[in-house]
């Protein structure tokens, strides 16, 4: 076996070089600063030597090398650029040009198109060769790319992608010869396929073939672009994915992954959808100003400093009337970890209010009554270990739509390693790559779960009473929740699996966590510490969070320990939204009977011009800074902002330090850098 890291010498373009023995020539040159044009190369990508734009001569010889699947060996010389090499290079992008119809002035690529920069460096302003192309078909069925057949140069890189990186294995090549396009499924629209939108496909496709259906209109220009690129990561689910924004003229206009085989993350640097393309779906109604709603019920622009005021007045009257205990204080979990704080230290400090809580309380309530049974909290497993685990069950709703990555690495690992994955859930609603799924109704899930713990025990290796066949009574209890005979064969299945995996994990959905009764979770605990040794509890569990910060908000302690008994006596209070698109039942019904709620948000949603009587604009998360924590509450960080807010739209932090300030709060928050200091220091 040859050793990985020994040094061969070789010679480019006449200079002596000292490179590892096997790695490519194309890398071995990157890595010397050498440049060779690629199309179908991708550094995140398996190497597939299709497009031979990166041909170069390997001594003397009259055939030309694809430089990105040769490997160097000992005494090579290579040349990379001579009148030969180049000729060859303008022939095959001559070729490409005429097989396709690449109108790149109508093309949302144009300026950023390799192909396009590829014909400027090799000067082809014509082509030598007759146009060879046939209309291709477009498919705009998703609402969130466009695949144009038509500008496809069938470079292999998306498909090479969604396989390697997506694990979807939904692309590949339809047809032979002129009629070769890139297809889905079995020759299927986007729409009706298997494709989860994850958008890694349009991320590494070199040409406008596949682009985005938001902001394209700002890409449209034909010339270099002129977007500032700022590093960032997505604060949205809590897996912090680390992001390359683009931004110009002070919009959005693309967000991409950092795709990387490095930096310890199993997913490789890719995006869900909602990382991607949900960024961009904001809702209408931006608020820049703050409104105030009239005695006549009509909504008046008010001054930031006037409305500040009538909010303190506001509040402060009621306090006085009904003491702090009427007040209460809501927030979002998707806000960063400085807001969090200073509300906090407002409601709690500022106006004794009664009642704070998060919008997504219950489900910390859930857990903490669980938790309250035994030693408390458990710290759970990382949510990387989904690369190391052997055995994986999920319990609750569909993560495709909570954690659409998470579920991307499962089915990923599932293709390529066969990993076990199974499903038990409430909800009916199947993921297509979890063939162990077992469906209850909601009254029979905690019972399902506990026969599981019970039956996993029995089938433990270590177990001397251990057997192949369901323990006593197994059959019994599992007929009474109306599994049937293939279902009960499944549920044995599962347990067996669970009981001999080396490294399981369990996944809680947060259909489970959010449930009305929480005797499901229990249970859950009781298998996941079958299964832990001893002081590493929590460490082959995993419980998703509802919103991108709710850790934060709960580690802050700001989620409420009980919900309110009854919500007649809250009399007003404030709301911090975050960025959710639309407001759920349980936060309207929280405070349906209150005479006074301001809100602190970036959209004037209907609900609110309903409900509220004081509006204030907020900044969205792009537009300010802040601290967040991931959803396994085991890594913490600091993103800056991209986007400038709106003119006069001040960040949360002033609007609530002006609150502070308005009520003579003894030992207020003054700065920013004060403000986040103190939160380093909380939390």
């Amino acid at each position: 076996m040859k050793n990985a890291s020994a040094q061969v010498n070789i010679t480019i373009n006449g200079k002596e070089l000292q490179v590892e023995e096997g790695i490519s020539i194309l890398f071995a040159a990157r890595q010397n600063d050498i440049y060779i044009p690629t199309l179908c190369h991708h550094p995140a990508l398996s190497e597939w030597g299709g497009c031979r734009l990166c041909v170069v001569e390997v001594d003397g010889s009259p055939k030309l090398a694809a430089s990105c699947v040769t490997p160097v060996r000992g005494g090579m010389s290579i040349v990379t650029d001579n009148d030969r090499i180049v000729e060859s290079r303008r022939t095959m992008l001559e070729f490409l040009f005429a097989e396709r119809n690449h109108n790149c002035m109508f093309c949302p690529r144009s300026g950023e198109c390799e192909l396009q920069r590829l014909a400027y460096e090799l000067q082809m302003d014509h082509l030598t060769v007759a146009f060879s192309f046939k209309e291709f078909p477009t498919d705009v069925t998703s609402r969130y790319m466009a695949i144009d057949h038509n500008r496809c140069i069938l470079c292999g890189r998306c498909i090479r992608a969604c396989q390697e990186i997506a694990g979807a294995q939904v692309l590949g090549f339809h047809h032979r010869g002129p009629k070769t396009m890139i297809g889905m499924d079995l020759k299927t629209e986007r729409s009706n396929s298997t494709c989860m939108d994850c958008g890694v496909c349009m991320q590494v496709c070199p040409t406008g073939a596949i682009s985005n259906r938001f902001r394209s209109h700002y890409a449209v220009k034909g010339h270099a672009p002129t977007s500032e690129k700022v590093e960032s990561f997505c604060s949205l689910c809590g897996l912090m994915c680390p992001t390359d924004l683009y931004a110009g003229n002070n919009q959005l206009i693309r967000v991409d992954g950092c795709l990387s085989e490095t930096a310890g993350r199993p997913d490789k640097g890719q995006l869900c959808y909602k990382g991607r393309f949900q960024v961009f779906q904001a809702p209408a109604g931006r608020l820049t100003q703050p409104l105030v709603r009239q005695p006549d019920g009509t909504w008046e622009v008010a001054t930031w400093k006037d409305a500040i005021q009538i909010v303190a007045g506001k509040m402060a009257d009621i306090q006085k009337i009904n003491s702090g205990k009427a007040l209460f204080g809501i927030t979002s979990g998707m806000v960063s970890n400085e807001e969090l704080i200073l509300f906090k230290e407002l409601m709690e400090k500022g106006w004794s209010a009664g009642y704070v809580d998060t919008l997504d309380g219950r489900y910390f309530r859930n857990l903490a009554a669980v938790y309250s049974k035994g030693n408390g909290a458990i710290a759970e497993a990382s949510w990387k270990t989904i690369g190391e685990s052997d055995f994986v069950l999920i319990v609750g709703g569909n993560p495709v739509r909570t954690q659409p990555l998470l579920t991307s690495l499962l089915r990923k690992r599932n293709y390529e390693e066969n990993l076990k994955l199974a499903m038990v859930s409430h909800i009916d609603e199947q993921p297509s790559f979890i063939t162990d799924y077992i469906h209850v109704h909601g009254h029979h899930l905690a019972d399902l779960l506990r026969t599981l713990a019970v039956e996993a025990a029995a089938l433990r290796k270590d177990n001397p009473a251990a057997g192949s066949k369901q323990s006593k009574g197994t059959a019994t209890r599992l007929s009474q929740i109306g599994l049937a005979d293939k279902e009960q064969g499944m549920f044995t299945s599962m347990a067996r699996c669970y009981a001999e995996a080396k490294n399981p994990l369990i996944i809680i959905d947060t259909a489970v966590t959010g449930m009305t009764d929480c005797d499901c979770i229990a249970p859950i605990l009781d298998l996941a510490k079958l299964k832990t040794a001893k002081g590493q509890e929590g460490q082959n569990l995993l419980i998703l969070k509802p919103a991108g910060n709710s850790i934060g908000a709960w580690r802050a302690g700001i989620a409420a320990p009980s919900a309110p008994e009854g919500k007649d006596h809250l009399k007003g209070g404030i709301v911090l939204m975050g960025e959710e698109p639309a407001l759920d039942e349980d936060l309207l019904g929280r405070i349906h009977s209150s005479e006074f709620v301001a809100v602190l948000t970036s959209y004037a949603l209907p609900e609110w011009l309903d409900r509220a009587h004081v509006l204030i604009p907020k900044p969205m998360w792009m537009e300010q800074d802040g601290t967040f924590m991931s959803l396994d509450a085991l890594e913490k960080a600091y993103r800056c902002r991209t986007l400038l807010p709106p003119e006069g739209v001040r960040p949360t932090w002033e609007s609530l330090a002006a609150m502070e300030e308005s009520i003579g709060m003894k030992n207020r928050i003054k700065s920013w850098d004060e403000l986040r200091k103190k939160t380093e220091e909380m939390m």
